[in-house]
């Protein structure tokens, strides 16, 4: 008897091991998959696809624990804006700083080349010239430091294509810090 007793000891222990090993093997698999929808969302964000099969298991997975989060992300697959987009409106932007707003007046281009002909600033200070602005935040784009370019784009005259980049760029930042929590 007590050999069958220490017998069925050491099955109860080897079941329990077995059981905690299943439970942690679970929460590794559910991590993975989150980790994977979490992915697939990204992916599809970037490329501009919509979420399709993706935004359900989003909601499924994460829609208890972080409801904002995915609205922001479902709201952001419905208007996607991709990092080309975002250098497709620089260069619009560029063109507008080049050549002046359409609605400007003779005089007001007049004045601002002229203001532009000598500027005075510190040495080792970035200058504000606006091409030299929208250089920085082209390159801030190609690295994916949007908010440093949104930074440098919001330092610009306020224009029709400057405020749209800038709502686009938020957007675009709001979306990925969604997909980081």
């Amino acid at each position: 008897i007590d050999a069958q007793t220490a017998r069925v000891l050491e099955l109860e222990q080897r079941l329990t091991r077995i059981a905690v090993s299943a439970q942690a093997a679970s929460g590794y698999a559910s991590r993975s998959e989150a980790m994977l929808v979490a992915f697939a969302a990204r992916r599809a964000l970037d490329s501009g696809a919509p979420l399709d099969r993706v935004e359900g298991q989003l909601r499924l997975i994460f829609g208890q624990a972080q409801p904002r989060a995915v609205a922001t992300i479902v709201n952001a697959s419905s208007q996607p804006v991709t990092i080309p987009t975002l250098r497709a409106g620089l260069d619009q932007i560029g063109t507008v700083v080049a050549r002046g707003n359409p609605n400007e007046g003779w005089w007001s281009s007049v004045r601002r080349e002229l203001g532009n002909l000598v500027v005075v600033r510190q040495a080792g200070s970035p200058s504000a010239a606006p091409e030299a602005r929208l250089a920085r935040a082209r390159l801030a784009v190609e690295s994916g430091q949007i908010d440093a370019a949104i930074t440098e784009v919001e330092q610009l005259r306020s224009d029709e294509s400057v405020d749209g980049w800038l709502q686009q760029a938020r957007r675009y930042n709001e979306a990925h810090r969604a997909l980081d929590v």
